[in-house]
């Protein structure tokens, strides 16, 4: 979480090993260069940059950045978590990563329907 200019606790999910403690943030800057169609650093569903744990006392793992591609197909998925990052997703349809993936993906969902916008 080094080099986050604000953080704030966002919520925990279970998962059927292991529950996921997520912390939420703002990074000021981009490491990689984005994939092609995805939303760069501190726009759409990038704009907050996520860090998970299985426990407030362990290392904190920061989520990659949301793709479009796996915010379409993780709304069309019912599955549970497991705890496991590198978990694969065996799912109809086909997911296109592992559950660290679809865990942002369903961060990127959940964000985003609780939000509000006041108009003016």
């Amino acid at each position: 979480m080094s080099g986050a200019s604000s953080l704030k606790f966002f919520g925990k999910i279970f998962g059927t090993q292991k529950d996921y403690w997520i912390v939420q943030g703002v990074l000021p800057f981009q490491e990689e260069k984005p994939y092609p169609e995805q939303e760069v650093r501190g726009t759409g569903v990038n704009v907050y940059t996520y860090w998970v744990s299985d426990s407030v006392f362990s290392d904190w793992i920061q989520l990659p950045d949301a793709q479009s591609e796996h915010v379409i197909i993780a709304k069309m998925v019912k599955r549970q978590f497991t705890g496991n990052l590198n978990a694969d997703i065996d799912c109809c349809p086909p997911f296109p990563g592992k559950e660290r993936h679809f865990l942002r993906a369903q961060i990127a969902r959940i964000t985003h329907a609780t939000e509000l916008c006041p108009k003016g």
